[in-house]
């Protein structure tokens, strides 16, 4: 038993995994150019109201799927690596059930508190049946992802994402430009594709791996509960930091505002691309180098991260600037008004690169529960406050300068969490950079790492 789960180990760092990694990279840089190039289409076709309702719709469905998941995604990776195989297929089944079953309470809530959630998200009520349906589809396409990538079956895993981006994106132009639909158009397209996988995920778990039936088990039900809650805080953190801004646009502003903010956002993530590709490249070489690292190196390798580090901003101011000049072969007419958006949501994704520069020591620690609250929860939380103040103060302008608060602030809690996880003497490559002594600077050094005591 031990032989076998040490195998499975192995082949984690085996070519087969940097295989696979190649593959990853390459579907995620896919799967974020497909939604990139249909904006010039889009915003043409479309209004900034009707951007916001589809901008709005996505919010609910990523909220619900959240909820009736139990995050659970990461333990049916877990579960894959037990021998027992009667063990993963309850745990899986009796995770679709619950799913299932959340899902029809939230119709049934939706329908009893319409009114609520309409005047709140200002998004027709009777949508949110279908959206919910949508949210459905999604966690069960989440769970097969799930079990792929535990098979080290990347190839079919990118195949499934891309086949879903690319039906939504070829249904909303036919829907949207072919037979002239607003907001709807987009909507249906992504229902109809996420129906679609979801079809095929249902396959892929029963005929194909025969891990999903008709079991509920009462410890499978434990051990969801047991992994989802404390996940909450790290959930609902993230959640509030992309998604609060949106709905308090909606109530603040217009929908046609939280429509120019999401074509903004669309516009910046291409810095979130690139910094998360970075980030995926070099964890494998960081971490490598972490095992058995001697003090006297840390504050060389401290120095280079913070140089990086300071790096990101800069390219995200210049590429913001850039994309003004550009902006009316992007976008159509009235999504204009984006460029004042953009710098600060460029900003922000910048920011989430130097918080995986201080994460990564919290993950190779294993420590990652100090990034719940310290970073997610509290990040979320300033978004939270911050947003409607901002809006209030700014006009608009305010929910991007508030998602860049918040993306600043769990930066500054990933900073704290990694000096308890794994301490890097910080101040004294800032003070090497500068070439500041310790005595000029009136801080005492650690006597083994150089840095601070």
């Amino acid at each position: 038993m031990l032989r076998r789960a040490g195998e499975r180990v192995r082949l984690a760092t085996s070519s087969s995994f940097v295989k696979g990694s190649t593959v990853y990279l390459g579907g995620n840089i896919i799967n974020a150019i497909l939604p990139f190039m249909l904006l010039p289409l889009l915003t043409r076709y479309l209004t900034p109201t009707d951007y916001g309702l589809v901008a709005t719709s996505v919010v609910l469905v990523q909220v619900t799927a959240t909820a009736i998941g139990l995050n659970t995604s990461g333990l049916i990776v877990q579960s894959q690596f037990a021998d027992n195989f009667e063990t993963r297929r309850s745990l899986l089944s009796t995770n679709v059930i619950i799913t299932s079953v959340l899902a029809v309470v939230f119709v049934l809530l939706a329908l009893v508190g319409g009114d609520l959630v309409e005047g709140f998200t200002e998004f027709p009520i009777a949508w949110t049946p279908l959206l919910i349906g949508i949210a459905l589809g999604l966690v069960v396409q989440q769970f097969y992802l799930a079990i792929l990538q535990s098979r080290n079956e990347a190839k079919r895993f990118i195949s499934i994402q891309i086949l879903g981006n690319f039906l939504s994106l070829s249904m909303a132009v036919l829907l949207v430009v072919g037979f002239g639909m607003d907001w709807r158009g987009r909507i249906i397209a992504t229902a109809a594709a996420g129906a679609v996988v979801a079809a095929i995920s249902l396959h892929g778990l029963t005929l194909r791996l025969g891990l999903l039936g008709r079991i509920f088990n009462r410890n499978a039900l434990k051990d969801i509960l047991r992994f989802g809650v404390p996940l909450i805080p790290h959930t609902v953190g993230g959640f509030a930091m992309v998604m609060a801004p949106r709905l308090y646009l909606n109530n603040l502003a217009t929908v046609a505002d939280t429509g120019l903010f999401s074509v903004a956002y669309n516009l910046a993530s291409p810095i979130a691309l690139l910094v998360g590709a970075a980030n995926q490249a070099y964890m494998p070489a960081l971490f490598s180098s972490l095992v058995g690292l001697r003090p006297a190196a840390r504050v060389g390798l401290s120095r280079m991260l913070l140089l990086g580090a300071a790096t990101m901003p800069a390219m995200a101011v210049l590429y913001a600037v850039g994309a003004r000049w550009i902006l009316p072969w992007i976008v159509g007419p009235s999504f204009l008004r984006v460029a004042d958006y953009l710098v600060w949501l460029a900003l922000a994704f910048a920011i989430q690169g130097v918080y995986f520069v201080f994460a990564n020591f919290v993950v190779f620690s294993k420590k990652t529960s100090l990034m719940s609250w310290r970073a997610d929860f509290a990040g979320g939380l300033s978004v939270l406050i911050g947003c409607p103040i901002l809006i209030r103060l700014n006009g608009p302008i305010g929910a991007a300068q508030a998602t860049l608060l918040g993306f600043s602030v769990s930066c500054l809690g990933a900073f704290l969490a990694s000096r308890k996880a794994f301490p890097m003497p910080w101040a004294a490559s800032i003070r090497s950079i500068f070439n500041i002594e310790a005595s000029e600077a009136g801080e005492p050094r650690d006597p083994e790492t150089g840095g601070d005591s």
